[in-house]
């Protein structure tokens, strides 16, 4: 019927009767797979989305937006989670099949090319293959009316280096006989990679999935995801050689280049330099806690702190309105720090400082290839997470917070949230632990603390150069909120630098959604700062939703839904995206002017309420 380009001329002309029998279609294959057992909860959240686009249909207008823009979005959201459920059922058959049918072939005599394509032919011959394919087809059309191409550009920029294809960022992964810059094809990402660590030379990322933008905005490399197949593929014919990538807000470019085109100063100037980081570390020594209104950085760290000033912006927020009368009013939980110097403390009272010491003294230089790095971090790590924090500690924090309250024990280090080196996502939260329970909340305490010597928090620092011996971590508790809603603002636009827009990207359930490599994408809204205009960029489509509940146990865990966004106000209701996009924008600008510079600013919505968790300069 003319395929892709077909569907995408009718999108195009606003009638979408062309799409019911392929949706139809869709919609029966995802009800096979559910039968089949293969993840029900998420077939049928599939269904119900799939369903209500094709029954909705195309508007002129959703609120002031274009109603076929809304429409394609809409539809590829639920697209993007549909592939993702036949790529998981494809992974899932490759890891049991091919082992086994090659023993057996070889026992029964198989032709070696029959045992070959056999885990192969058994993926084709299903309905999951349909599935895919009709994804594939569908997925296209909606690019092409969106006129997206497949890419999305998480950090602009233009870059040339030596095309190189790998499976992951991981340190140690890249041929060491590579030199000069690098742009990197990578096939899978879980947002926690810290790019520079695994290569000083990384110049850019083209990511072959999508992935939330926040994961990799502090990074100093052209960061692009494409899911293309046919662009995917073309760029893979170009691996080896010297290429030039272009991102931006227009569009993105990746062509063969010369190597005289490239003049980029080296990566480690361009990130923080280590003067940044260095003036601000400290380490206090004080027992005790300090309450959030009294955090300071050389106390606390620059996240508590900036918690604590938070706590005082929002007493003043109620009474601020944008150009457009929209309140910038929010709330800040009630928390207490644990301050620098306490672990040190754990570790005299455990008698373990030398130990500790020489650890530490061992991971400065630790190589990465006969996996010595690991080794130490693994032990440094088995040693903090063990340490009891002093007993006036425990006491302190059980009368600050009622015995029923439910708390998040979150990391306040001294080498993140500062100007020039953000470290987001690099140390551990804890949620949903209790006070009343001594030894789940000393465990969630230990476990912060210890997250400053994993792998990846030691060599982000060895990238710019802090010593691992000038490293320290304050600890944040606070009271836990059981939201509807989390999101993450940059009130600078990360894709073109443009600061008259606020944007946001939002998460259902708990922030852990967003930041803890779940796979998937969230909403994402743009908010014009002087004129209110609100541009949808793109719907939620992560799988899961990660919540607290008051009957459950508070033992550091969270309970997983699957997520239906048929159901959800913001996925289906363009005024509540409006006002609620308005909102964040009020507020992440008032935040911007109060701290002076650009901010990235975490919260979560609550019923009406808004509440800010943290906010942080943002890296650009």
């Amino acid at each position: 019927m003319g395929g892709a380009t077909w569907l995408a001329d009718n999108l195009e002309s606003r009638n979408t009767d062309s799409w019911n029998n392929p949706l139809g279609a869709l919609i029966v294959g995802v009800h096979q797979l559910s039968l089949s057992g293969w993840k029900p909860e998420e077939c049928v959240a599939i269904e119900n989305e799939l369903t209500a686009w094709k029954e909705k249909g195309l508007f002129e207008k959703e609120g002031t937006e274009d109603g076929k823009r809304i429409w394609a979005l809409r539809v590829k959201a639920t697209l993007d989670r549909t592939r993702r459920l036949t790529e998981e059922y494809s992974e899932t058959l490759l890891q049991i099949f091919p082992q086994k049918v090659q023993i057996l072939g070889k026992a029964l005599g198989i032709p070696e090319n029959s045992v070959r394509t056999y885990a192969e032919a058994e993926i084709r011959a299903g309905v999951i293959f349909q599935v895919s394919k009709l994804c594939t087809l569908l997925l296209k059309a909606v690019r092409t009316a969106l006129g997206s191409q497949g890419w999305d550009v998480l950090v602009p920029g233009a870059v040339s280096g030596t095309l190189v294809q790998v499976e992951n960022i991981v340190p140690g992964s890249l041929p060491s006989s590579l030199e000069g810059p690098i742009i990197l094809v990578v096939n899978k990402a879980d947002g926690d990679e810290e790019v520079t660590a695994a290569g000083s030379n990384i110049a850019g990322v083209v990511l072959l999935q999508e992935l939330p933008h926040l994961s990799h905005l502090g990074e100093k490399v052209v960061f692009v995801t494409c899911e293309d197949e046919d662009v995917v593929s073309d760029i893979q014919k170009l691996a080896g050689k010297y290429v030039r990538l272009e991102a931006s807000s227009n569009g993105v470019n990746v062509s063969p280049s010369s190597l005289g085109d490239h003049h980029a100063d080296s990566l480690a100037k361009n990130l923080s330099s280590n003067g940044s980081a260095a003036a601000e570390l400290s380490g206090s020594s004080s027992a005790g806690i300090i309450l959030l209104a009294d955090a300071d950085t050389p106390t606390s760290g620059a996240k508590a702190a900036a918690c604590g000033r938070l706590a005082s912006l929002a007493a003043v927020s109620d009474k601020v309105y944008s150009d457009q009368g929209v309140p910038a009013s929010f709330h800040v939980p009630s928390g207490v720090v644990i301050p620098f110097g306490s672990m040190e403390l754990a570790l005299e009272q455990d008698k373990s400082t030398e130990t500790f010491m020489s650890l530490l003294e061992k991971i400065e230089t630790a190589g990465l290839e006969d996996g010595e790095l690991d080794k130490l971090c693994d032990q440094l790590q088995q040693l903090v997470s063990s340490l009891q924090p002093p007993k006036d500690i425990i006491d302190s924090i059980i009368r600050v917070f009622p015995g029923n309250a439910r708390l998040i024990v979150r990391s306040s280090a001294n080498v993140e949230d500062l100007a020039g080196m953000s470290a987001a996502g690099l140390y551990e939260s804890i949620p949903n632990v209790s006070p009343s329970n001594p030894t789940v909340f000393a465990s969630a305490v230990s476990q912060v603390w210890a997250s400053l010597y994993t792998r990846r928090a030691v060599l982000s620092r060895r990238a710019v150069g802090v010593s691992q011996k000038d490293a320290a971590m304050a600890v944040l508790v606070q009271e836990m909120l059981s939201p509807d809603l989390s999101f993450v603002l940059h009130t600078l636009s990360p894709t073109d630098n443009d600061y008259k827009y606020v944007e946001a990207e939002i998460a259902p359930g708990l922030g852990e959604t967003l930041a803890s490599g779940t796979r998937g994408t969230p909403w994402r809204v743009s908010s014009g700062k002087f004129d209110g205009i609100v541009r949808t960029l793109a719907f939620a489509n992560f799988s899961e939703e990660m919540v607290v509940t008051g009957a459950g146990p508070a033992d550091g865990q969270v309970i997983h839904l699957t997520v239906d966004y048929s159901k959800k106000p913001l996925t289906v209701d363009p005024i509540f995206r409006q006002q609620l996009s308005q909102r964040l924008c009020a507020v992440g600008f008032f935040l911007e002017r109060k701290f002076g510079c650009p901010q990235d600013v975490e919260g979560c919505v609550l019923g009406k309420d808004i509440y800010i968790v943290q906010t942080r300069p943002q890296p650009h």
